[in-house]
């Protein structure tokens, strides 16, 4: 599941990092973040609009940069973060809370990418991907930080057992079976099977 997870992680960085607006463009998204942010305390009523606007901006600053560049990445996730917070029950907000949480993932920031996961899970439980935020959650714990096998486990079985019907419910048995196997003890595993045959 590391390969896997590092292909995923690889891919998903590919698509979002294709370049990169610049430190300046990163500090603007930053100050209008936090203009809003200072807006919100100030109003009873928060711009729907606003918030909207800033989380495409910052979808078309990464969309648009060249090269991978912390700080829009960090805007970006800071921007669905907002949303999200701020409109709680808009049907917008489960999307941007996964999208942070892949972005987070994306950009190695493991520990935020979990919390978001979770934080949408247990707030958004009938959401339409949940199982696969389980299942990214788990693959966080199982292929990047280490010592972390039996939390991934215990999120692989819950797919298991919740959701068995899922598509992600195999590759969760697949998980479990090799969890704690280097990458090494994968490919050599892959090669006899391949080599049996």
């Amino acid at each position: 599941m590391k390969i896997r997870s590092l292909t995923c992680i690889f891919s998903l960085s590919g698509l979002l990092f294709i370049a990169s607006c610049g430190p300046t463009a990163a500090d603007k998204a930053k100050v209008e973040a936090d203009s809003l942010r200072a807006q919100t305390i100030r109003k009873a009523h928060p711009n729907k609009d606003q918030y909207l606007a800033q989380v495409h901006a910052a979808e078309a600053r990464i969309k648009n940069s060249k090269t991978f560049e912390p700080q829009i990445a960090d805007a970006a996730v800071r921007a669905y973060i907002d949303y999200a917070n701020i409109f709680q029950n808009d049907t917008l907000s489960s999307d941007y809370l996964f999208r942070a949480a892949e972005l987070a993932a994306a950009c190695g920031n493991y520990d935020q990418a979990i919390a978001l996961y979770e934080n949408l899970t247990d707030r958004y439980p009938t959401y339409k991907y949940v199982v696969e935020a389980i299942y990214q959650e788990a693959m966080i714990y199982d292929s990047n930080l280490s010592g972390q096998d039996a939390k991934a486990k215990i999120l692989y079985e819950k797919i298991i057992s919740d959701y068995p019907k899922h598509k992600l419910a195999a590759d969760a048995r697949t998980a479990i079976a090799n969890l704690g196997k280097s990458d090494e003890e994968l490919v050599k595993e892959f090669e006899m099977k391949n080599h049996t045959k």
